[in-house]
């Protein structure tokens, strides 16, 4: 039987069997895989803290028939900070649903594994909202899907109104002439511009950006209609993020 190794993340974790889990990892090298960790459910499995959530470490897996099998971890980071703020541990599980409904089984790709990675380890001081940002559209970016933030992606035309569309079908924004017959969002410029800024701003200078509350409230709502346009699903762990955002807006 061959046996591998997975520098990797754990991105999403189900039970499996009356003890097992089945995990899905982002690795380094081999992209997204699936393999089932053994006996993880029980109280004295020494396994069980590799198969956490988030947890990264090195995978020895052993390769199966339908499914793969973890035969062993040595966790590298289990963030544990996010087990103690709810607010950031709902924006790492966002980035890895993300991750996961953007990818597809087996297809490498080192810089989206940096990206994630980098991003669980800065999550712990940043500001939740704008790490989130960066990572989706960095996220995009890297696959290809780039929203085009500025001219007229249709004609070319130079956009100089303070309120601009944007279309998710045409994948950014579109002149008065050009938008008919597009669904969409407004957006003001500012955000358009603060948008800019998170792709080419260094990850490690991202707190040093400021936005206001409505850049964040269109950012945001832009974001989440595009990522599910694109990727053609709704983001669950997103819209849990707003409706928890809202309850307490209400309460305070």
């Amino acid at each position: 039987m061959a046996v591998y190794h997975a520098d990797a993340l754990v991105i999403r974790s189900r039970e499996y069997g009356e003890s097992d889990r089945v995990l899905t990892l982002f690795s380094r090298e081999l992209g997204k895989l699936q393999a089932v960790a053994k006996g993880v459910r029980k109280p004295k499995s020494r396994q069980r803290a590799g198969a956490q959530l988030f947890t990264y470490g090195d995978f020895l897996i052993h390769k199966g028939k339908t499914l793969d099998t973890v035969s062993q971890c040595s966790p590298k980071e289990s963030f544990s900070y996010l087990w103690t703020d709810l607010d950031r541990s709902l924006t790492a599980t966002t980035m890895a649903e993300l991750l996961d409904v953007s990818t597809i089984l087996g297809q490498p790709n080192a810089e989206l594994f940096t990206l994630t990675l980098s991003c669980l380890f800065l999550l712990e001081q940043y500001e939740t909202s704008l790490l989130l940002s960066a990572y989706a559209l960095r996220l995009l970016v890297i696959l290809g899907y780039r929203p085009h933030l500025g001219d007229c992606v249709e004609c070319g035309e130079t956009l100089k109104s303070e309120k601009l569309f944007f279309s998710f079908e045409a994948g950014g924004t579109l002149c008065e002439s050009c938008r008919k017959g597009y669904s969409g969002r407004i957006l003001r410029a500012g955000s358009l511009a603060f948008m800019r800024q998170l792709i080419q701003v260094d990850l490690a200078k991202l707190e040093r950006l400021r936005w206001s509350a409505w850049m964040r409230e269109e950012i945001l709502e832009i974001l989440q209609h595009f990522l599910e346009y694109k990727f053609e699903r709704p983001l669950k762990s997103w819209r849990m993020g707003n409706t928890i955002s809202d309850d307490f807006g209400r309460l305070i």
